[in-house]
């Protein structure tokens, strides 16, 4: 079980958008876990402070298709993590709150944007971020 007062936690950089969406849904009951786990830090303690990566993050452990530490997917979920970071003001490994980051997606990230990193996701039509930003 995570704890609010985690030092840092690594989260892939499409993952921001993921966390905003996600309704519990998930690959294994594993990754559910620890997914639900990291949001319920984020909620209790938007303070905490998290790194933005582009590999395998704190979420990803959980994740059947992390395989040697590497998505079975990984250019596609790269080219992701890219897009999110080349549209807005985030860079790799910068460090920063879980607030201040959602804060710059909601005003940064244009919905092009967004359509271009979710599509192919299992999870667009479940997805409580994609379907908002689409009203």
């Amino acid at each position: 079980m995570l704890e609010a007062n985690t030092d840092l936690i690594r989260i892939r950089a499409h993952h921001l958008l993921c966390l905003q969406g996600f309704q519990g849904y998930g690959y294994d009951k594993e990754f559910t876990k620890i997914l639900g786990e990291i949001i319920r830090v984020f909620k209790s303690a938007p303070s905490t402070k998290i790194q933005i990566v582009t590999d395998a993050d704190d979420i990803c452990i959980g994740c059947p298709n992390l395989i040697a530490e590497e998505c079975v997917d990984h250019l596609k979920i790269k080219k992701m993590d890219s897009n999110v970071i080349g549209n807005i003001s985030l860079e790799e490994n910068q460090v920063l709150t879980i607030k201040t980051a959602l804060k710059i997606i909601d005003r940064e990230l244009r919905f092009e944007t967004i359509k271009t990193v979710c599509e192919g996701c299992v999870w667009m039509d479940k997805c409580l971020f994609f379907i908002n930003k689409l009203n």
